[in-house]
Order: structure tokens, then C-alpha cells, then sequence
């Protein structure tokens, strides 16, 4: 059996004393009081929910996470899918894998949104471009090895999946495509 953390939802905070600023991940809001229980007295309203970003379907991001996984069944992969906005919607660890490949797997979606391209573009643009190569060496998200390929609906995009462990990094993006591939048809129909 698989072991998925699927990110269905948004993460609602209440009134937070961190920004967006103080962490790490692409719209997190941070940790509310420090990441301590709420003080005493009544509770600060909740901030207003934002707008969800457009993204794949959670049936889609599954199927082709599955897929992904099936194209690459001789290593041992985990596949991140991200919304439109670079937050988390699926993380896909199958058993016998080791979980960091997922954060991997973010850093090469989020890449791959960040810069409308395939990282394995990204990559090769780093080695001609030197104010590229600053502009991904600054954000610790940013990670140029093949696998972070953008999903659209169309021509919109609509989020990113990245491909983590398999050797070298260009079959993680094979395999990245071998699941795009099983879902394109479906995201075309729900235009």
C-alpha cells in the first residue's frame, strides 16, 4: 500500500505573527504565535481565505502520479503536484521510497512554475545565462535537475509536478512525461 499525503485544502491560520516573508516555502503563511498554543483571551478573527489557485483535479494528480511511478518502476520515485500558485497539492511517496525524494520533487515543480519551462530547460539556460544562474542560486526552492515539467489545461497553466529519484535526473523527466501523457486527455475535457 502507498502511502499518500494528499494536500486537498488550504491551511487555514489564524491571525499570524509570521509573514510570508519568515518561511521557506513557497504561500505558506508561517507558523501563527511563534508555533506556540494560542495566548489566553479570545482567539484573533481568522484572515480571510484566499481565492484557491487554479490546479490539476486530485483524481488527475493521482492518476498521474501513479502513472509516473509505473513508468518508473525500476527506482524508486516520489512525485510532487503543485497548484497554480506553488502550493502543495500531492505529495506521492510509495512504499520503499525515501520521503525526501518529495521535497525534491517540490523544488523541481516549483522550478519548473517559477520559470513557465521544464527544469531540465532552466537547467541549461543557468549555463549561459549567468543572471539566470544568480536568480536560481538565491532561492533555496529553486532546483534546476530534470523533472519538474508544468501541467496545463490548454495553453493555461495550471500547476507543476516534479520527479524525484531516479538516475539520471533526465529519467525522472521521462517518466514526468509518461504521466502527463495518461491525464493531458482528461484536463482537455474539464476545460
Amino acid at each position: 500500500m502507498n502511502r499518500v499525503l494528499i494536500c486537498a485544502g488550504l491551511l487555514v491560520m489564524g491571525a499570524a505573527s509570521a509573514t510570508a516573508a519568515d518561511s521557506s516555502f513557497p504561500g505558506d503563511p508561517g507558523r501563527p504565535f511563534d508555533g506556540l498554543p494560542f495566548p489566553p483571551g479570545p482567539l484573533p478573527p481568522r484572515p480571510p481565505e484566499r481565492p484557491l489557485p487554479k490546479s490539476p483535479p486530485i483524481d488527475l494528480a493521482l492518476q498521474a502520479a501513479r502513472a509516473i511511478v509505473a513508468a518508473c518502476n525500476r527506482y524508486h520515485v516520489a512525485v510532487s503536484v503543485i497548484d497554480s500558485s506553488g502550493t502543495p497539492k500531492l505529495y506521492y511517496i510509495p512504499d520503499g521510497t525515501d520521503g525526501s525524494h518529495a521535497y525534491t520533487g517540490f523544488r523541481k515543480a516549483y522550478t519548473a512554475l517559477s520559470f513557465k519551462m521544464p527544469t531540465s530547460q532552466v537547467g541549461q539556460l543557468t549555463k549561459t545565462d549567468p543572471a539566470m544562474a544568480v536568480r536560481v542560486k538565491a532561492d533555496t526552492n529553486f532546483l534546476t535537475f530534470a523533472g519538474g515539467l508544468l501541467i496545463k489545461s490548454g495553453t493555461e497553466i495550471i500547476g507543476a509536478l516534479g520527479v524525484s529519484g531516479a538516475e539520471p535526473s533526465a529519467k525522472d523527466e521521462e517518466c514526468g512525461l509518461a504521466g502527463l501523457e495518461k491525464i493531458n486527455g482528461a484536463l482537455a475535457r474539464k476545460r
